[in-house]
């Protein structure tokens, strides 16, 4: 009987961070299909570099979970990285572009996210 960790640390193969947030799991070899995988498209440009955003923060997620398990993979490690570093790229770009994502009071922002239109006034 193989091990769980055994069969991690020889199968980690990776799909593409589009691939692993549509189907909601990042490594091939886990992947089990279910109903169906989802195809999300954004429908503006702010859209879709939050979008952009979700699947690297969940890539990002999908491989600090594994490092819990293998924390000296130094491979998953650098992987980790470059998707973090994407993640906060594209935050700031989000950010400089169209406001602050999270709450918190901050010099340039302070509070401005309230001025912004509700998701109810945009209709």
């Amino acid at each position: 009987m193989i091990k769980l960790n055994d069969y991690l640390s020889r199968n980690n193969t990776l799909v593409s961070v589009n691939e692993g947030f549509n189907r909601g799991n990042l490594f091939d070899n886990l992947f089990w299909p279910y109903k169906y995988i989802a195809d999300v498209k954004a429908n503006s440009e702010q859209e879709k570099l939050l979008l952009d955003i979700q699947r690297y923060c969940f890539a990002a997620h999908e491989m600090n979970l594994y490092l819990d398990l293998y924390p000296d993979d130094v491979q998953a490690i650098g992987i980790y990285n470059q998707y973090k570093d994407e993640a906060d790229r594209l935050t700031n770009e989000y950010e400089s572009r169209y406001g602050r994502i999270c709450l918190g009071i901050n010099e340039d922002y302070k509070w401005d996210w309230v001025k912004s239109p509700w998701p109810w006034e945009r209709m």
